[in-house]
This record gives C-alpha cells, sequence and structure tokens, in this order.
C-alpha cells in the first residue's frame, strides 16, 4: 500500500464506507459554499465537518487509546477492539481501528443525520455500524480491514 498520511506517528486509513459519507459530507458543505460563500461556514454541515477533520488529523492521532473512546457493550462483548469518537453534541460517532504495533489508524465509518444516536432506536448509530458488522461489511479482522482500506490525505 501506497504510504498515507502520518500524524504523530500514526499513518491514517479509511475504509469506503467512511469515505462515502466524507464525501456526502463535503459536497453538501461545497453546495453550501456555492449558494453562500461568506456564511456557509456557519451551517450545521460545515462544523460537522470541521469537527470530523479535528478528530481525525488532530484529537484521534495524538492518542487513539484514550479512555474515552472506549465504546462500553453496546455492540457486543466480542467487539471491544472498536472505538468510536463522540461528536456534533452527541449525536455522532466516527468508529475506527488502530494497531499500536503497526503504528495505524482505521476510520472505519460515522454516522450521518439519518442515524443520530437514539438510544433504542433500529437507526440508531451502533444499531446500525453493529449490523453493518455483522454483515462484514467493515470486516472484523484487522488484515481485511487494513485491505480493504485506502490510505488518507489531508486534502
Amino acid at each position: 500500500m501506497p504510504a498515507g498520511l502520518t500524524v504523530n506517528g500514526w499513518t491514517l486509513y479509511a475504509h469506503p464506507l467512511f469515505l462515502e459519507q466524507l464525501e456526502k459530507l463535503t459536497l453538501a458543505v461545497e453546495r453550501a459554499r456555492e449558494k453562500d460563500p461568506g456564511g456557509y461556514a456557519s451551517t450545521a454541515n460545515a462544523k460537522l465537518l470541521a469537527a470530523l477533520r479535528k478528530l481525525m488529523f488532530e484529537v484521534i492521532p495524538i492518542d487513539p487509546a484514550r479512555p474515552e473512546f472506549r465504546q462500553g457493550g453496546t455492540l457486543g462483548p466480542a467487539r471491544k477492539h472498536w472505538f468510536r469518537a463522540k461528536f456534533g453534541n452527541g449525536r455522532f460517532r466516527l468508529f475506527f481501528r488502530y494497531s499500536t504495533a503497526a503504528k495505524i489508524i482505521i476510520f472505519a465509518w460515522v454516522n450521518d443525520s439519518d442515524t443520530l444516536r437514539t438510544y433504542g432506536a433500529k437507526t440508531d448509530a451502533y444499531a446500525v455500524f453493529k449490523s453493518m458488522l455483522e454483515k462484514g461489511n467493515p470486516p472484523e479482522d484487522w488484515e481485511a480491514l487494513l485491505w480493504a482500506s485506502r490510505t488518507l490525505t489531508e486534502s
């Protein structure tokens, strides 16, 4: 795999599911910028994208093992190797895995406005991500997840 962006010694990767969500959010912000070049930065999507980029490129690479990123039992006891960062007033989750030995962080998926954190709902971010894992996309196996992912750039 080609060398990717390295932040604080961690090489950053992204699974296609994450990249799809990131692209949708980025396009929404670009559309808002076209409509209102002076005011788009104050839109909800622009703020969300800024918060997501800060997590990806600044906060998580400081220490992906921070206790605040550990998820409880919502995904099941066998899935403690998945981590998540909360943002957007606690409504959004960025799911990721990391390998200390390889110094790699893989961003797997981020929820959107259709899958906000709603306890007990079928559209809850955790319920949707758990269902994705049960279907094998993203893969549970580290090597398969890495193979399916792409290196990130800062653009």
